[in-house]
């Protein structure tokens, strides 16, 4: 709860809706006012904010004010928000979840690249994809590597390999991991929190395309 007192403290037009077992529910409105790109943003904003408790999930906002145009890519049809992908809140976040943190460098940021886009048609500071592909990019960006089957290969290595400089790069360049990826994958073995989250992920992607093929080969089976 201090967190969250913190919180109220500093988004004064947020309040406590009402609190479960399961969650705890802010509603109100928050300010943005941020610069950027010669763009400046001031303007209130009505959301609604679930915090799960004694759970992995992340806290997420509700666009309760509808000041999201519904066919914006990055608003889901029941008003939540899409603020980043998981993968890059949680590694963010790596060594503890702050609320207040996640307010100023996700959930502000995320209202003043939608209205940039709306005015000018572009992303300030560019977009990721939904689901798997968004997850790709994600770690995409950690590993310095664009093909998503190179990426693939490296989040397997991280889950279930051992990091050996001298040993081949698992991306399948031909060169050995120092003078390849390892400068990027390094850290994802020295620190386990951060090993957790890729193997965590790696695992989801795994569930994902074993059921795509399964199905693939099922369709092509009955042809």
């Amino acid at each position: 709860m201090q967190q969250i007192d913190h919180l109220l403290h500093i988004y004064d037009e947020l309040s406590i809706e009402k609190i479960l077992d399961t969650e705890i529910v802010l509603s109100g409105h928050i300010l943005v006012n941020r610069t950027a790109l010669d763009y400046q943003l001031y303007k209130k904003y009505q959301i609604r904010i679930i915090i799960p408790l004694n759970s992995d999930i992340l806290p997420y906002v509700i666009d309760i004010g509808n000041q999201i145009e519904k066919g914006y890519p990055h608003r889901y049809a029941d008003g939540q928000l899409c603020l980043e992908t998981d993968a890059a809140i949680r590694i963010y976040f790596v060594t503890g979840f702050n609320l207040e943190i996640w307010m100023w460098d996700f959930v502000e940021p995320y209202y003043f690249s939608y209205e940039y886009y709306h005015r000018y048609g572009v992303f300030p500071f560019g977009e990721r994809a939904h689901g798997i592909e968004g997850v790709f990019q994600t770690y995409g960006e950690y590993f310095n590597e664009l093909d998503y089957v190179k990426v693939f290969r490296l989040m397997e290595f991280i889950q279930f390999g051992r990091y050996r400089g001298h040993l081949l790069c698992p991306c399948g360049s031909g060169k050995k991991m120092r003078s390849c990826h390892g400068k990027f994958i390094k850290k994802f073995f020295e620190d386990n929190n951060l090993k957790i989250i890729v193997q965590s992920d790696y695992e989801t992607i795994k569930e994902v395309l074993d059921a795509y093929y399964k199905q693939s080969r099922n369709s092509n089976a009955t042809k």
